[in-house]
């Protein structure tokens, strides 16, 4: 479990501080997970999985592949339940727009949507 949880970490390209930060551990304890010295708690690996979008089965057991299929509803309920705090930062930023200002903040999702969409979509 210890290399995959590695394999993990270096697959979306994070040092041990910004991986340990995002399920609140620090580097030094994932340093020794990684190393084998200490095994995760149940804790860590739901972490994990619910961070990262990993598959349990495979995290814990090596099982079936590595990322789980998700879709857009599954990142909206993640950013709605408060999850992220860059997310709250949004959202409190949203709510002090004035009325005048949802038109210009319409055309701007509009355009990331846009710009989102692949080619042959």
């Amino acid at each position: 479990m210890n290399e995959r949880i590695k394999q993990l970490r270096k697959h979306f390209g994070l040092t041990l501080d910004e991986f340990g930060s995002r399920i609140g551990i620090g580097k030094s304890a994932l340093s020794r997970i990684e190393k084998g010295v200490n095994n995760p708690a149940e804790r860590t690996l739901l972490l994990i999985c619910r961070e990262f979008g990993v598959s349990y089965a495979w995290l814990k057991d090596g099982v079936g592949d590595m990322l789980e299929e998700r879709d857009e509803d599954d990142d909206v309920n993640r950013l709605m339940l408060g999850e992220s705090e860059f997310a709250k930062s949004v959202f409190r930023a949203l709510a002090k727009l004035p009325p005048e200002a949802w038109d210009l903040f319409q055309q701007f999702v509009e355009t990331l949507k846009a710009d989102q969409k692949k080619p042959g979509d």
